[in-house]
């Protein structure tokens, strides 16, 4: 059995979609855009690019088209000046992770910067756990560039508390030269999120939906499941055709898990 609990093959019912990926629908058609990705196949969805509306709003759109939240992406500034009110809205949401999407320059200009954010990261992780609430971290490629002698991913992964979780980018680590599987490896004991997207290398590198690049997801998905990972997330910074993109992503990623 995995350490998240899991064993066997990954369950189609453990792919969900970064709403991200469907933000210019979403700003005109909020409803609409949720009935699609349920048409589409999800059942669970992660929480970022929406339009402005409260969270009791929201909750009852994601019931309606019968989509859980599984995580919701908070800049580290909004838990900075107001963690309570974002502890009320993943409450009313019934969202059981925040995850910190980006590092502003201004945190990431030194290693002692770093060290700094990974200790405040720490402490909110732990004012969140006291409320029912888990706190992640996501990537880009930044992390993976040389600093002071040594990465922002390597001082975070030394420095961060144990319950800081990790989302993984897949895409965002390749993009940085770094291969997925091996980082998953390395990062096993708090990686519980995957974000997939593929990557398209030719003429330049660009995102695609999972299964259509170079990207080696079936070993992605093993070193999940040898991981714990509980969640394996689509989604598209730049997607072609939105709703065809997170079909297909669907489509694929369930090929795989089945």
């Amino acid at each position: 059995m995995s350490k998240g609990g899991y064993c066997g093959a990954v369950r189609p019912d453990q792919i969900a979609l970064q709403l991200y990926t469907v933000r210019g629908l979403a700003a005109t058609d909020l409803p609409g855009t949720l009935r699609a990705v349920a048409d589409a196949g999800y059942q669970a969805v992660e929480l970022a690019g929406l339009p402005d509306i409260g969270a009791t709003q929201l909750a009852k759109l994601l019931r309606d088209h019968g989509l859980r939240p599984v995580a919701a992406h908070q800049s580290i500034d909004s838990l900075r000046g107001d963690i309570d009110g974002v502890l009320r809205g993943m409450r009313e949401l019934e969202c059981p992770r925040a995850i910190v999407p980006w590092l502003p320059e201004a945190d990431r200009r030194s290693s002692d910067d770093i060290r700094r954010v990974a200790a405040e990261l720490s402490g909110f992780a732990q004012t969140l756990a006291e409320r029912g609430i888990r706190l992640g971290y996501h990537n880009h490629a930044f992390e993976f560039e040389p600093l002071d002698g040594t990465t922002v991913w390597d001082v975070l992964l030394a420095e961060l508390a144990p319950e800081v979780e990790l989302e993984i980018d897949v895409y965002w680590a390749a993009f940085a030269g770094r291969d997925a599987v091996a980082e998953i490896g390395a990062a096993s004991d708090r990686v519980r999120l995957l974000h997939m997207k593929d990557l398209v290398a030719d003429p330049e590198p660009r995102d695609a939906p999972a299964g259509e690049g170079t990207l080696r997801f079936a070993d992605i998905i093993s070193a999940g499941e040898a991981a714990g990972v509980e969640w394996y997330i689509a989604e598209q910074d730049e997607p072609e055709d939105p709703l065809a993109d997170i079909a297909t992503a669907f489509r694929n990623l369930s090929a795989l898990a089945k």
